[in-house]
């Protein structure tokens, strides 16, 4: 019978040392996972309030040449940190569609990780217009001829 309760004894500090463990590993992550939320929410502040500043200073050219460089360096970093990761193609179009929107060209270290990516999906203006262009075409084709 002490034979019994001690190894009851045993199971029971094993399972309450589990349990002290689990809670005290869970409690380490939601704090860690908590404290780089806010991190990134104050970096968020500080990003958003210097580009207002310079903006309200008139220092769009500076701020613009700061967001490029940075834009370049995080596209180079991200592909060389992450790889092939799903996540980063939606960001990287985007920094291809900037540079094309305003026929800027690409800075050569990033050119090979842009022109890698697939094919772009339309945006949802680019389908609105093509779902227009037949319509107009078919109002052109019925309207009556120029009389001039």
């Amino acid at each position: 019978m002490a034979n019994r309760k001690g190894k009851l004894k045993a199971v029971g500090l094993l399972a309450v040392g589990f349990l002290t463990g689990a809670i005290l590993v869970g409690g380490l992550v939601a704090w860690r996972y908590f404290q780089m939320f806010k991190e990134q929410y104050y970096t968020g502040i500080l990003s958003n309030a210097n580009t207002a500043f310079m903006i309200r200073a008139e220092r769009e050219e500076e701020l613009l040449r700061n967001l490029e460089t940075n834009i370049q360096q995080c596209v180079a970093s991200a592909d060389s940190l992450w790889g092939n990761d799903e996540d980063r193609i939606s960001a990287f179009w985007l920094v291809q569609r900037y540079y094309e929107r305003f026929d800027l060209s690409v800075p050569k270290d990033i050119k090979p990780i842009l022109d890698r990516l697939p094919p772009r999906p339309l945006t949802s203006c680019q389908q609105r217009q093509q779902q227009e262009e037949p319509e107009q075409r078919e109002v052109e084709h019925l309207a009556p001829p120029d009389p001039q």
